[in-house]
């Protein structure tokens, strides 16, 4: 593969939610959590040789809950949706707005690639006419072996990736233009592409680490969300290895692919 002479790679990061407080005093916000996983994805793809040494990531957040988009999309080579504790489904109206926004977001060589995690592959399924609702398996929760898809494995040039997952909603259908990279018993739509290669998404968050993940449990099961079979199921695979620098570094490739 020959290394790209691309200087910067440019990752604008649609802001959905706030981590909660013992997570974001211990590692910060979203903007933060982000840049993290993407600088090591950036150190994982020098190593590889696909980009030059001397790329840099630029990252910045845009919390859309306040209304704040970027400016010109054409400075940026990711538009990248984070996840939330909301609902993708929910008649909210910044939540209708990002929607509208996904559904009339230009798809051509020229502009940027657009990424969802979580959240943002939900909004990206509903947006473009997919069934998003409550799984009735309720959580799928904590460290999670994923299996790649035939059509998958071009994309993630692998049969299975690691990732942590925190979710009850899922993507029910495949949307019309999109093709399923990745699956689990728990969710059929872990990972999902457009057909023209503009838009690509993650059901999971390759973005939590296993502290990040056991603060989530630890707080989260105090509150009654997980029952106490889940929460030390979790527990006890949640500092199990993580494909996540792997999963970084092809969507940063993925950004700046033509």
């Amino acid at each position: 593969m020959a290394p790209q002479a691309k200087n910067h790679i440019r990752v604008a990061l649609l802001v959905c939610g706030t981590p909660i407080p013992s997570v974001a005093e211990a590692f910060g916000e979203y903007p933060a959590i982000f840049r993290n996983l993407l600088q090591r994805g950036l150190v994982e793809l020098k190593n590889q040789g696909a980009i030059g040494p001397d790329t840099e990531l630029l990252l910045e957040g845009f919390d859309v809950r306040e209304d704040k988009y970027p400016d010109d999309i054409n400075n940026w080579d990711a538009i990248w949706i984070s996840g939330s504790a909301s609902n993708a489904y929910d008649d909210i109206p910044w939540i209708n707005k990002l929607v509208d926004y996904v559904q009339k977001f230009p798809k051509n060589k020229e502009s940027p690639k657009m990424i969802g995690v979580c959240f943002g592959h939900q909004i990206i399924g509903r947006a473009y006419s997919a069934k998003v609702g409550k799984n009735t398996r309720g959580w799928e929760l904590g460290w999670t072996q994923v299996e790649i898809t035939e059509a998958g494995q071009s994309f993630w040039k692998d049969t299975a990736v690691r990732i942590q997952e925190l979710h009850q909603d899922i993507v029910y259908d495949i949307p019309e233009g999109f093709t399923l990279l990745a699956t689990t018993t728990h969710t059929t739509n872990q990972s999902m592409i457009s057909n023209d290669n503009r838009i690509v998404t993650l059901q999971g968050h390759p973005e939590f680490t296993g502290p990040i993940m056991r603060e989530f449990i630890k707080v989260r099961s105090a509150s009654g969300a997980f029952d106490k079979e889940l929460s030390e199921s979790s527990m006890k695979v949640v500092d199990n290895p993580l494909d996540s620098d792997k999963i970084a570094a092809r969507l940063l490739q993925f950004a700046v692919e033509k």
